[in-house]
């Protein structure tokens, strides 16, 4: 299966979740409440969904309809971080591949491992990668996590050694509610630190 996948850069990826936060959540106020512009602004279902993990190594996934979120109920009582991600995620699938989604038919789990198994990993792999990309913008963005760090550190950041923000790294994540991860992520994507995830120079 040939799928009509966009290759969008990652500064265009983020152009569109700063489009969408101006239209569901203008005052960017912080955490983004993610699962409540789902709900209450894109009138998504979230629903959770017994051993989703375990059964199917699958978090969550977004129907063909554009109407629900299933998710895996563990995840969603015992991870917060995680689960406002995986939110964010299925939001970008919607967002970016929306009625390609709509021509799918996935509906059930077993609809959703039939389209994996005729999808190539190269073009899942994008799939995937812009939907992540789109949630960590979402969570984390860009104008925001500058602000936030310069209130810190009494400058705009730029090529810090990842050191300097161990003292606030943890206030950063209470503040988006984010995992370290993405944290780390954003950080580097936003040349806020000089290294990147294997601990080289970038």
């Amino acid at each position: 299966m040939r799928l009509p996948i966009k290759r969008l850069s990652y500064r265009d990826i983020g152009q569109k979740a700063r489009e969408f936060l101006q239209t569901y959540h203008p005052d960017l106020s912080l955490p983004i409440p993610i699962e409540e512009i789902a709900e209450s602004k894109l009138s998504l279902n979230i629903t959770q969904e017994q051993n989703l993990k375990k059964d199917y190594d699958i978090d969550a996934f977004l129907t063909s309809d554009l109407s629900t979120i299933f998710i895996d109920f563990d995840l969603y009582m015992r991870f917060e971080e995680r689960t406002r991600l995986t939110i964010a995620h299925e939001i970008g699938h919607l967002v970016l591949h929306g009625d390609m989604f709509k021509q799918l038919k996935i509906n059930t789990t077993k609809d959703l491992n039939a389209f994996v198994s005729q999808t190539t990993d190269e073009e899942y792999r994008w799939l995937e990668y812009k939907a992540y990309s789109f949630a960590n913008q979402l969570l984390v963005p860009s104008e925001l996590l500058i602000q936030e760090i310069k209130r810190r550190l009494g400058k705009v950041p730029f090529k810090e050694v990842i050191e300097t923000l161990y003292p606030i790294a943890q206030d950063l994540k209470d503040v988006f509610q984010v995992s370290g991860e993405v944290l780390l992520i954003r950080l580097q994507k936003e040349g806020v630190v000089e290294t990147n995830l294997n601990g080289s120079k970038s």
